[in-house]
């Protein structure tokens, strides 16, 4: 098991790279994504965070010190607020220097890379945006179909 240490040394590289203009594909963890990023399983592509938009997800420093790979959900400013597609509420927040990456590709353990910008798949991500008050309900039906499927 990588400690926190070693965690703190692959990110920063992971940033430096991608701020050199580099392509890196980054590895995920936690379920706040779910059920676009699964963490555990799947990786992501990060690049270099030009032209940031509401709907696309970031690599950022919170303003509590986290590094997140979330949601954009506003822009207001230089003020950017998050949210994991995962979670039900809380929302954090950033400043736009602190963007240090953006998702353009999930790719699956097979090697399968699903772009984050088809217009099908922004369509759905609008979609489960939208949903935030059925979330409770729909990640829970997820969380089932992922155990029966891995039964």
């Amino acid at each position: 098991m990588m400690q926190k240490k070693d965690d703190a040394m692959i990110l920063s590289e992971a940033i430096r790279l991608v701020g050199e203009g580099l392509e890196v594909t980054f590895p995920v963890n936690g379920r706040s994504m779910r059920p676009f990023i699964e963490g555990g399983r799947d990786s992501v592509v990060l690049v270099r965070p030009e032209n940031v938009n509401v709907m696309d997800v970031v690599l950022a420093k919170t303003d509590d010190g986290r590094y997140v790979i979330h949601r954009v959900m506003e822009m207001a400013g230089d003020r950017v607020t998050l949210m994991g597609d995962g979670n039900l509420q809380g929302r954090e927040h950033t400043e736009c220097k602190q963007i240090y990456a953006k998702v353009t590709y999930v790719v699956h353990p097979n090697g399968y890379k699903r772009s984050l910008y088809t217009p099908f798949i922004q369509f759905v991500q609008k979609m489960w945006v939208s949903l935030l008050p059925l979330r409770r309900y729909l990640l829970k039906l997820y969380r089932v179909y992922i155990r029966i499927r891995n039964f």
